[in-house]
């Protein structure tokens, strides 16, 4: 009987120190990487609005938007919609700009434009690959200390900047821009900002793309790009 005893009690001790080391392993580990990293991410689900108003406090609710200007309410839970998705595949890990400017003009067969943290969307067509491609300019300029030298050479010297060196290194990579232009396209070509939007763009879209890629995105500072390798091809 004594030995029973001895024996559940070294146990129960046993539990006791397993324990505190595990509590104490994730302590420091919440510490050193956040503690968001062990919690469970729960993707949205979009919910369909049923008034302009409805449909802007729900961009306001889930991504801190100031406001969505123009557009019908079909455009509007559009963007949300899309902003789900965007969202979701990111894991939580992305920011929504402080507005969408939506507009429609059916000559314009690609249409959207980032700046000043608004972006400017053509209803006409498919909106989500355009608001991918400039939510990935907005989250780059927020990572990025050098986003401005990652643009094209014209949009270099408009800023006022004389350092070309990080837009002469993309551009004399050769080998790296003849796989982009392969398996995203050819204006993705045009800078490193223009890559890093392009190939954001194309992973929001279920394209698949080459380990070399998403190493190219990582160093040209692509937002997520820990979180977008699950997006590789092996």
């Amino acid at each position: 009987m004594e030995i029973k005893v001895l024996k559940n009690y070294l146990f129960s001790q046993s539990t006791k120190l397993i324990k505190t080391i595990k509590n104490s392993t994730i302590l420091r580990n919440r510490s050193s990487l956040g503690q968001d990293v062990f919690e469970k991410f729960k993707p949205l689900i979009f919910e369909k609005s049923g008034s302009v108003i409805e449909a802007k406090n729900y961009a306001r609710v889930h991504f801190q938007m100031e406001n969505i200007v123009g557009g019908r309410l079909s455009d509007i839970n559009n963007v949300n919609r899309c902003l789900c998705d965007i969202y979701n595949m990111n894991k939580g890990k992305i920011l929504s700009p402080p507005v969408i400017e939506l507009y429609k003009n059916w000559r314009q067969r690609y249409s959207g434009m980032y700046g000043s943290g608004v972006i400017s969307l053509n209803t006409a067509y498919n909106m989500f690959p355009v608001l991918a491609h400039e939510i990935a300019h907005y989250n780059h300029e927020k990572v990025s200390s050098n986003y401005i030298k990652m643009g094209k050479k014209s949009e270099i010297i408009n800023s006022g900047l004389t350092d070309f060196s990080i837009y002469n290194k993309f551009i004399s990579n050769k080998s790296a821009l003849k796989s982009i232009k392969k398996e995203i396209r050819g204006y993705a070509c045009s800078s490193p900002a223009e890559f890093v939007a392009c190939a954001f763009e194309a992973i929001m879209c279920k394209k698949r793309l080459s380990p070399t890629i998403l190493e190219l995105y990582k160093e040209y500072e692509g937002p997520n790009a820990e979180i977008l390798k699950q997006y590789s091809i092996l």
